[in-house]
């Protein structure tokens, strides 16, 4: 259990403090509990607050502690520490260094007493993306060591999540740098204490390719029947040809960058039994090839039951690498300056066809797009929606009319079209479109009407989709908006 927590004062130095209270001090918090006021919240039940507390990173909980002396107790409940989250100033204290000035330095005696109380714990580990590379290097180190001294310490750690910081535009010219060395060499140490280890994410770690080829020895030789979910995003810097992947036999979901991917790779892959393969990129993906089709109709008859999802994500401008014959459900953009064309959208018809089940656009938009018919993407998506018999998921972010999202409703290939997510801040009030050959003078008529009015529009929308609480959502509640796609994409 938890017995001290870290706090800064106004000088920003971090201070150890003991949460052994005065006599003053649980005075002033039992008066705080009787004013009823302010509600029953120190009444809550231990699985309630316990949840909440979770939620908030070290410095709130802290606090949050300070508040009563029901509180202070579910400080120190074993699922608030489930999952812990290293940062630069997390289990560091401010020192002064007469070359650089003050700097925060990791506090190695506090660090071993938080490490003694909460390792056992502790299910998921994270390393967010740090700038000081000296403390990210003794804090590996000390949990190897710690685990080494006290073995079964970390045993209970199930997920393990490193993202390299390789983004320096602020230090240097050249601003993508990969890890390796030392670091690499603790990160691959610590990864060999963690015998419960199901799930493992490395992310940019951008390395070289003679140390990526055995950057996953040791996992693969102790964890090869244990690991469900691995992600190896940008492991390296170049296209590299990694078979680590296909070496854990009861892997369920893979995302991988399409620099690692290979041949060879989609040939072990289809002799297990993975179910999902994201293909991912970002903003330090490097530009690549794609994958000879031959290697992807072979993987799909060795393994019919595999889904691949391509998605983008970050900053990125690139299009998606498209993979000829690959079996893709779904296709996500998370970038914010990602447009849809009508050649990408001809694209996906062309070679996901029959397959695609999930498309779209997430988060808010970082470019201008025009109000004008002939520029916006109204016949793009009719297009996708109806040449794809099978997607039952479609996002939109950009620009359409209310006369767009009915015909995209009710086309007659659209019958399989369930989940339909659009922005209310881009839906224009029009009925732009040109009256086709096909359509009836009442229908044309019908939809001129249906379309100049949002409630009319919603209502029309529910009907076909039958669902009678569908409304289009805000820019705040779209920018949360998530799709599991190994969800829906079955």
């Amino acid at each position: 259990m938890v017995g001290a927590a870290w706090k800064q004062d106004n000088r920003g130095k971090g201070i150890y403090v003991d949460h052994e209270a005065t006599t003053g001090e649980e005075e002033e918090r039992e008066c705080y509990v009787e004013d009823k006021s302010q509600g029953n919240w120190a009444e809550l039940p231990d699985l309630v607050i316990e949840r909440i507390f979770s939620y908030l990173n070290n410095e709130k909980r802290y606090y949050s502690s300070l508040v009563c002396r029901r509180w202070y107790q579910a400080f120190h409940l074993p699922y608030v520490w489930s999952t812990f989250v290293l940062e630069d100033r997390v289990l560091s204290r401010r020192r002064f260094n007469y070359h650089l000035g003050w700097q925060y330095t990791l506090d190695h005696y506090r660090a071993q007493i938080f490490l003694y109380k909460t390792a056992k714990n502790i299910r998921t580990l994270i390393f967010a993306p740090m700038l000081n590379f000296f403390n990210l290097f003794e804090v590996m180190n000390m949990l190897s060591q710690f685990s080494e001294r006290y073995p079964g310490s970390l045993d209970n750690i199930h997920t393990l999540k490193f993202t390299f910081n390789c983004d320096m535009a602020f230090r240097t010219e050249n601003a993508i740098y990969g890890t390796g060395g030392q670091l690499l060499q603790a990160l691959k140490k610590l990864m060999s204490f963690l015998p419960g280890l199901t799930s493992l994410e490395l992310t940019n770690l951008l390395l070289d390719s003679s140390e990526a080829l055995y950057l996953l020895d040791d996992v693969c030789y102790t964890r090869c029947l244990n690991l469900h979910s691995l992600t190896l995003i940008n492991c390296t810097k170049v296209p590299c040809r990694l078979l680590h992947p296909g070496a854990f036999l009861r892997l369920h979901s893979l995302r991988i960058s399409p620099q690692t991917l290979s041949p060879d790779l989609l040939w072990l892959i289809g002799c297990t039994k993975l179910q999902h393969l994201h293909v991912i990129q970002n903003a330090y993906t490097e530009s690549c090839y794609s994958i000879d089709s031959k290697a992807w109709t072979e993987l799909n008859q060795k393994n019919p039951a595999l889904k691949v999802h391509l998605k983008s994500t970050g900053k990125t401008k690139r299009e998606i690498i498209w993979q000829e014959r690959a079996p893709v459900s779904s296709i996500l953009y998370n970038s914010r300056y990602s447009k849809v064309t009508m050649p990408s959208i001809l694209t996906v018809v062309d070679l996901y066809r029959n397959r695609l089940k999930v498309y779209g656009h997430l988060g808010l938009p970082r470019f201008h797009t025009s109000n004008s018919f002939q520029h916006r993407i109204d016949m793009a998506l009719i297009t996708l929606v109806r040449e794809c018999p099978n997607l039952h998921t479609l996002v939109i972010r950009e620009r359409i009319s209310t006369a767009t999202l009915i015909l995209l409703v009710s086309s007659a290939n659209c019958n399989s079209l369930r989940r339909l997510y659009v922005r209310r801040n881009a839906l224009l009030l029009r009925a732009d479109w040109p009256r086709s050959l096909e359509w009836t003078e009442d229908y044309y008529s019908w939809l001129k009407t249906t379309s100049r009015s949002y409630e009319a529009t919603q209502v029309e929308v529910s009907n076909q989709l039958r669902q009678p609480d569908w409304q289009a959502l805000n820019d705040q509640q779209f920018k949360i908006l998530k799709v599991n796609v190994e969800v829906d994409s079955c």
